[in-house]
């Protein structure tokens, strides 16, 4: 988290690549949240989500510079 010097905090940058879709930068307040992107995005409980390369939870606090990874979930061939 950055801040300056009042000790303001300032917005941060997260990437977003929605994986075969698009690639978008956001600019969000401290604080945002993974679930806070899903559902801007409008693809809450249909993507996974990847934060960094890692599997990240919906609670997860996103940071300045976080690359946020969105990948269909893939169904299975269930009979």
């Amino acid at each position: 988290m950055q801040k300056t010097k009042l000790g303001v905090r300032e917005p941060i940058a997260v990437k977003v690549v929605m994986l075969g879709k698009s690639t978008q930068e956001l600019v969000r307040d401290p604080g945002t949240t993974l679930s806070d992107v899903l559902a801007e995005q409008g693809v809450a409980g249909q993507m996974e989500a990847r934060v960094n390369g890692e599997t990240a939870h919906p609670s997860r606090v996103l940071a300045d510079r976080d690359v946020v990874l969105l990948v269909p979930k893939i169904r299975g061939g269930g009979r």
